[in-house]
């Protein structure tokens, strides 16, 4: 089983620094910089995962060695806004670290960025998310993490490369685990009447989900066969009628996959590329841009297939494997 994370670290050093003894061996560091990046898809809106997540009060939760956070400026109850600031207490290896965080950017529902600072450090922490466009249940959640280790002992450096590195991942394992379990705290994430209404217009029921997107989301490979949209069971004639999901990227009903003409397929083909083109994800998001891109090659490799009556009817028997549907 292969868990869907990504991530990576990157560690600067000064070209030089002083204090060196005479084995050359570094003795004290002046700056130390670290970069972490790591996505994650996890269950829930993206509303909802927003809302949570940016908001540094539910960092206990679900990050790694927080252990307490105390609101310093903001509306208590209105969740991470501009110019908050949050006092946290952090445990790293033993020893208790004091930080002072403040949103410098916020945009309701995609990015929140924090500026923190300590005695040892300064950082900017990064919070974008995006909905799935395949699925709206699940959203799409890149953190990203920027450190610079100011004045401190060489015998920390280890400590940079180290526990830090993992923090990242950790805490995104530890957050799609929480958002995943019966007690999901994002049920008790209100969101305002505006919101509710968009939120259950985009979640209204629509025929070809797959019970295979809650498998993506928990890294579990391949879901069970015979599951179908809200876990139910499907029968083996629906199964085979959308063998490798191209109905259910265009938003087709797998029930009905033998009354669907080319001009159905096409204009289902049109309105889902609208919606999936990598063109609606921001340039600047390296992350999101490729699982765009991901997704609409993959709606446009089903179109291919389903536009040539030939291929159509092959795949509607199961008889057309992923290997020579491709095009």
């Amino acid at each position: 089983m292969q868990a869907s994370f990504s991530g990576r670290s990157h560690v600067s050093h000064p070209a030089s620094a002083p204090g060196r003894a005479r084995t050359g061996r570094l003795t004290t560091v002046k700056v130390v910089g670290q970069q972490y990046d790591a996505s994650l898809r996890v269950r829930g809106t993206f509303r909802k995962v927003f809302k949570y997540a940016a908001d540094f009060e539910h960092l206990p939760d679900w990050y790694p060695g927080v252990t307490s956070v105390q609101r310093l400026r903001g509306e208590p109850g209105k969740g991470a806004q501009l110019k908050n600031v949050y006092r946290v207490e952090r445990n790293i290896m033993n020893m208790q670290h004091t930080s002072t965080y403040e949103v410098v950017e916020f945009v309701p529902g995609r990015k929140v960025v924090y500026s923190a600072i300590s005695p040892l450090h300064t950082a900017v922490h990064m919070l974008h998310v995006m909905g799935d466009p395949t699925d709206k249940n699940y959203t799409n959640i890149r953190y990203q993490k920027k450190i610079q280790l100011r004045n401190i002992a060489g015998a920390l450096q280890p400590l940079v490369s180290g526990t830090l590195s993992k923090i990242p991942e950790q805490g995104l394992q530890n957050l799609a685990k929480l958002l995943i379990s019966p007690n999901t705290p994002l049920k008790d994430i209100k969101l305002d009447p505006a919101e509710e209404a968009e939120e259950a217009r985009e979640l209204r029921p629509q025929s070809g989900w797959s019970w295979q997107s809650v498998w993506d989301g928990l890294g579990l490979g391949s879901a069970p066969s015979g599951y179908g949209s809200s876990g139910s069971v499907l029968s083996s004639v629906d199964q085979q009628a959308d063998s490798l999901g191209y109905y259910a990227i265009l938003g087709l009903d797998i029930k009905r996959t033998a009354q669907y003409s080319m001009d159905d397929i096409k204009a289902a083909y049109r309105s889902k590329a609208m919606e999936l083109h990598p063109d609606r994800v921001s340039v600047d998001d390296s992350t999101m841009q490729e699982t765009a891109t991901q997704n609409f090659q993959r709606l446009q490799k089903a179109y291919n297939v389903l536009k040539n009556p030939d291929h159509k009817a092959l795949y509607d028997q199961g008889k057309l494997l992923e290997e020579s549907a491709a095009v």
